[in-house]
């Protein structure tokens, strides 16, 4: 029995595209749920591999460009939601509702975002190159 709510807290997990020519180990930075299936930098799908092979490393350092899951954030969220209502609205779908909307309901409680370790190492880094604030987001 451990100290986490949740099985994969912490964990390294390995991620597999669905035909099995791309791979990627991801870190849970928190005590949160992960998604079955998540979208590789190349736009393939990947599962969740191997799970007898999670590995629980709490003091894990991520480095620099490798991706980890955090919790979502409001910001974010909404991000995605515009994103999302542009992409459909683009399709021909209507009736759609607003960004406000949508972000509220991704962002349940432990709601997972997958983020990139921008290039100081930094998880809360607050000073972006491009001017921008960091993670930066690539889901």
């Amino acid at each position: 029995m451990t100290d986490y709510q949740h099985a994969e807290a912490f964990c390294l997990m390995t991620y597999r595209s669905d035909d099995g020519t791309e791979e990627e180990r991801i870190w849970n930075s928190r005590d949160g749920v992960t998604p079955f299936v998540i979208p590789l930098r190349s736009g393939k799908t990947a599962q969740h591999a191997d799970w007898h092979a999670d590995a629980r490393v709490v003091e894990y350092a991520p480095k620099p460009g490798e991706r980890v899951f955090v919790d979502l954030t409001m910001e974010r969220a909404l991000a995605l939601a515009e994103t999302n209502i542009k992409t459909w609205k683009a399709q021909g779908m209507a009736n759609l509702p607003s960004a406000k909307q949508m972000a509220k309901e991704y962002l349940r409680p432990g709601a997972p975002d997958l983020i990139e370790v921008p290039a100081c190492g930094q998880l809360d880094c607050q000073h972006a190159p491009d001017g921008g604030s960091h993670p930066v987001a690539t889901s």
